[in-house]
């Protein structure tokens, strides 16, 4: 288990650094310091390993989320837990290049949905969740569509700062989130 899980991390490691598709399973077994044979024993195909890492990333990044909740003062506050949300993913699309996506979408459909439906979900379930908790605490605005609001702003993010790589080469985390989430955020706050 551990040697499997050691080899996710490193196929992870490398495909969203260079992409999927320009990544081997030599290369993986090479960096792995093991046999492309026994990297075979734990993943039966490449289209395999891709989606098992893809996989990985969601459950790390989801757990991530998730312990902000559990040890958080501000867990009350549906807007913090918006920003939270949106601090994690910007962390974590950070660390992705945009040939990772696109390799995805073009090469590895499977992968690409499973990280599409995942980025939805988060979306429609939580996101939308809290602000529909906002606006029955009357912290929203009268009259916002907040399903309009989630496709507009939150549901794009990635679409946004990823095919402009330098955007995460030239301003911080906290900038992006800045701009990109909590302002629109605070257009739709009650006063």
């Amino acid at each position: 288990m551990q040697e499997r899980t050691a080899a996710l991390e490193q196929a992870l490691s490398l495909f969203t650094k260079y992409g999927c598709k320009r990544v081997s399973m030599d290369d993986v077994a090479h960096a792995l310091g093991i046999s492309k044979k026994t990297l075979y024993t734990h993943f039966k195909t490449k289209d395999e390993l891709v989606l098992e890492s893809v996989a990985y990333l969601l459950q790390r990044t989801h757990l991530k989320m998730s312990n902000f909740f559990e040890l958080s003062d501000g867990h009350n506050d549906p807007f913090k837990r918006v920003i939270q949300i949106y601090r994690v993913g910007l962390k974590e699309l950070r660390n992705l290049s945009p040939t990772f996506l696109f390799g995805l979408k073009k090469y590895y459909p499977e992968a690409f949905n499973f990280y599409n439906n995942f980025r939805q979900g988060i979306v429609w379930t939580y996101i939308l969740d809290l602000l529909q908790e906002a606006k029955n605490k009357g912290q929203i605005k009268e009259g916002i569509n907040l399903k309009l609001i989630c496709e507009l702003f939150l549901l794009r993010t990635d679409e946004i700062i990823l095919p402009q790589s330098d955007f995460f080469d030239n301003y911080t985390t906290e900038e992006l989130l800045e701009h990109l989430i909590i302002v629109p955020l605070q257009g739709i706050r009650a006063l």
